[in-house]
């Protein structure tokens, strides 16, 4: 399985490289109050502050995790699965959590538990100039059947990748879009 952030898509590529499409995802409105308040309006006089209300955005899909239950878990950059489903139209595909910012990993636990890596609690935007300053990135720990989460770590600087370990143990990269300068840290 692999997510195609330019296609806004999952697809599945098999041994000989054959590709096929498995969902697409749609564009939805977004609300423009986050990078209206990261660029300081009304009293900037930035040009997004004369944005509407609420803007059309893509998808973005960022990563793909297979939970215990066998269904693929597909992030979203701003914001699910079965082969050909138009996600956002077809009962295959359902929201399993949301709330988050700018998804980019993730991973399932060996207890079943999922964690959802985001970039920034302020969004992507945050980390464009001159929207900043950015507060960091978080991991969650979620619960898919219930769909509660809590914040393992916040303020991390550039969170750009998850992995969990066969005992638990959670590990994430910081700094990952700075070449040479990616980390790789043990959660408590």
């Amino acid at each position: 399985l692999v997510t195609d952030a330019g296609g806004n898509s999952l697809l599945i590529v098999d041994q000989r490289g054959n590709i096929d499409w498995v969902a697409t995802l749609p564009p939805e409105l977004v609300s423009t109050a986050n990078v209206k308040s990261l660029l300081g309006c009304p009293g900037s006089g930035a040009e997004a502050c004369d944005l509407p209300e609420s803007i059309p955005a893509q998808a973005v899909a960022t990563s793909i995790a297979i939970g215990p239950d066998g269904a693929y878990y597909v992030s979203e950059l701003k914001g699910f699965p079965a082969r050909h489903a138009r996600c956002g139209s077809s009962s295959a595909c359902s929201v399993a959590l949301d709330g988050f910012t700018s998804i980019i990993d993730l991973t399932f636990g060996p207890d079943g538990t999922l964690y959802v890596v985001e970039l920034d609690e302020n969004s992507w935007f945050a980390l464009e100039p001159p929207a900043g300053p950015p507060i960091g990135g978080s991991v969650n720990a979620c619960n898919v059947a219930t769909g509660s989460c809590t914040q393992v770590a916040t303020g991390l600087f550039m969170a750009t990748a998850a992995t969990v370990s066969k005992d638990g143990t959670v590990s994430v990269v910081t700094n990952g879009l700075i070449p040479g300068a990616a980390t790789l840290s043990t959660l408590p």
